[in-house]
């Protein structure tokens, strides 16, 4: 055009703002010169302009030019990084409150379980000792005294029951839909991102660790996906599948998403938590257009569900009370029967074909352990925990010999004896924590003296082998007891009687021995 008509030469100043204002990252390297230098060379070379004017008219004009488009590039480029903060900063403090939520709940609800573990059991305890003492008790005076302070326990227990209720998280007693609904509201409220929720199948019973886990998984997931996915649609759906429970999370953020967020600390404190319930994290790209995290959660099996039929053995009957009023407060426990003496207990077992038997071991006539030889010899698949009111090693030696599936102290807390109870129906065998160590040394010492030292007589159980090949990982007690639905000190138990069956003293001389004996791969 310069060519053409002289005059034009004013036409190339927007095209010189345009050039700096796309001149991004280091462009303007080589697009400044030729737009300030060369090209206004070759314009005045055109126009026959002189070298004076070629410099004080076309490479200043157009320096300034470029110079403008280059600068308000800058500006709109901070403009743009400004938003992304503000909105990234939204994102962040949703997050935080979040977690303060949860954290908070989280506390309030171990402290309330604590409460009812603790100090609840020990009000149930004192209120069964003083009906079991009431009983034989033949001073008036005395025996209205005793009446005046078992009143003033159950009084103390009711009151600690509604401080329990009261710490409860009031959050946690709505239903996991309606929780995520609230959660994914609040967050597109803050960050401006549109978020389309759905759920599948019929919303079944979840324990509040459940719900806590598949809330802090959401939370994470929706984070990131804004954080780092730059996402502008997400879509959440949760799957109340009969095997598991299934939350799928996807977003059209970009595939440096799922590189950034495999590395990031609170995806993989939420595969911990998943873990922690045998659940799973999975994280999947589609063509750099989309990432779906799913993270999976297996329903209870069905030996968590079913009912448990009970019978009760004690020859005091304030025991017997409170061991009956303590279990049917759990819906998956039956009382079928109960019995004074062992003989009440075989008739009974024989009658009613219970799952357990929770037996006191001593007992006139017919003690525990020879009622459940009598009942193990009629029916083997009958579990009997045996009951003592005190430690005495060598009669819980005596009694896991002979066959009991749980040798336990009366002053088990009530929540640890249900669990108990289920464990042992399971499969497993349990000794109270507190005299496992010195049962277990018994075991060695009489396994040492005996020489028993070959591989086929170690007499290790599956869940043994299980447990030894966790060890082997170098997994904790912790860990392990969360994968395997059992508690530490459960675990601990096992690992104690593994070391007295194997004539060691400690995990790794577990572990050599195990695979030195081809017990587990090496």
């Amino acid at each position: 055009m310069t060519f053409l008509l002289h005059d034009a030469l004013w036409q190339f100043i927007p095209i010189a703002f345009v050039i700096g204002f796309y001149s991004i990252l280091r462009v303007y390297i080589w697009s400044g010169p030729l737009t300030i230098v060369v090209i206004p060379f070759i314009i005045g070379m055109v126009t026959d302009q002189s070298l004076t004017d070629t410099f004080l008219r076309l490479i200043s004009n157009y320096g300034v030019a470029f110079g403008l488009g280059y600068a308000f590039q800058l500006l709109v480029t901070n403009h743009k990084q400004s938003l992304i903060i503000h909105k990234q900063n939204n994102v962040l403090e949703q997050y935080v409150y979040e977690v303060e939520q949860l954290t908070l709940q989280e506390e309030r609800n171990r402290l309330s379980r604590e409460l009812h573990d603790t100090v609840g059991h020990t009000f149930t305890t004192m209120i069964m000792g003083m009906e079991t003492i009431h009983s034989s008790l033949a001073d008036e005076k005395v025996g209205h005294k005793l009446n005046v302070l078992l009143n003033t326990a159950r009084d103390g227990l009711q009151d600690m029951r509604k401080l329990v209720h009261q710490l409860e998280p009031s959050a946690m007693n709505l239903s996991l839909v309606q929780y995520v609904k609230q959660l994914i509201d609040k967050f597109m409220e803050s960050t401006d991102t549109s978020v389309k929720f759905r759920y599948f199948g019929d919303e079944y019973n979840l324990s509040k660790e459940v719900k806590l886990t598949i809330i802090r998984c959401i939370q994470e997931t929706l984070t990131n996906a804004v954080r780092h996915g730059q996402a502008s649609e997400i879509k959440v759906s949760l799957y109340f599948d009969s095997l598991e429970l299934r939350l799928q999370v996807e977003d059209n953020g970009v595939l440096e998403q799922a590189k950034k967020i495999e590395l990031g600390f609170g995806l993989r404190a939420m595969k911990e938590r998943l873990q922690a319930l045998q659940g799973n994290l999975s994280i999947h790209t589609d063509n750099m257009e989309e990432t779906v995290i799913i993270c999976t959660i297996p329903r209870n099996s069905e030996a968590n569900t079913e009912t448990l039929k009970v019978i009760l053995v004690d020859d005091q009957p304030g025991i017997l009370d409170g061991l009956k009023t303590t279990l049917e407060s759990h819906n998956q426990l039956q009382i079928v029967g109960i019995a004074e003496s062992g003989e009440d207990a075989l008739s009974l077992s024989s009658l009613n074909q219970p799952d357990i038997v929770l037996m006191d071991v001593n007992m006139p006539n017919m003690n525990g352990i020879e009622a459940m030889e009598a009942i193990k010899e009629k029916n083997p698949m009958i579990k009997i925990v045996i009951l003592s009111s005190f430690e005495n090693i060598d009669q819980a030696v005596e009694a896991l010999q002979k066959g009991a599936n749980g040798y336990l102290l009366k002053s088990i807390q009530a929540k640890e004896l249900i669990d108990t109870l289920r464990f042992i129906h399971r499969g497993d065998t349990i000794i109270y924590h507190e005299i496992a160590n010195q049962v277990f040394e018994k075991l060695k010492e009489q396994n040492i003296s005996a020489g028993k030292h070959d591989k086929n007589d170690y007499g290790l159980t599956s869940r043994e082998i299980e447990i030894i090949h966790y060890l082997a990982k170098g997994m904790r007690y912790k860990t392990i007891a969360a994968r395997l639905f059992l508690s530490e000190g459960t675990v601990r138990n096992y690992a104690s009687e593994m070391y007295a069956k194997l004539g060691v003293n400690n995990r790794d001389q577990a572990v050599e021995k195990c695979i030195e004996n081809g017990l587990i791969p090496n």
